[in-house]
């Protein structure tokens, strides 16, 4: 596994446990939701966030671009764009809970690209521009 099929995963499990702990258990579960997707966001610019850390430590693969933003940030940027839109829209503009399906959506697809390699973001990424990753 690469770091980046791993920080999918990762943030991808984050979100569908935060959303079922924020529907199940308390809304404020619903801040990690978004805290993910600020760090999904913040990595595609920085190509860091605090797992990635602990992913290289475990000496996993990282695919990087020579030049430009490769395709991986740019997946950063649009899951975390959307998780962060879907997120504050229905905690601090009271849009209708059937928008969190939305966020659930996307972390089903970063962790099933963890496993496929393949998202709609990959996609979309390439069409915007985005470099392979090498």
């Amino acid at each position: 596994m690469t770091l980046n099929a791993a920080l999918r995963l990762l943030a991808g499990s984050v979100i569908l446990i935060s959303l079922a702990l924020g529907t199940y258990a308390h809304p404020a579960w619903y801040y990690l939701t978004g805290f993910v997707g600020l760090n999904l966001l913040q990595s595609a610019f920085t190509k860091w966030c605090p797992a990635m850390a602990i992913f290289r430590l475990l000496k996993l693969k990282e695919q990087t671009c020579s030049t430009g933003m490769s395709v991986h940030q740019g997946v950063h940027l649009i899951a975390g764009s959307l998780v962060l839109i879907t997120v504050a829209a229905y905690l601090f503009f009271a849009a209708p809970f059937w928008i969190l399906y939305i966020t659930a959506v996307i972390g089903i697809s970063l962790c099933q690209s963890a496993f496929t390699g393949w998202c709609p973001a990959f996609t979309i990424a390439s069409l915007l521009g985005f470099k392979k990753a090498d």
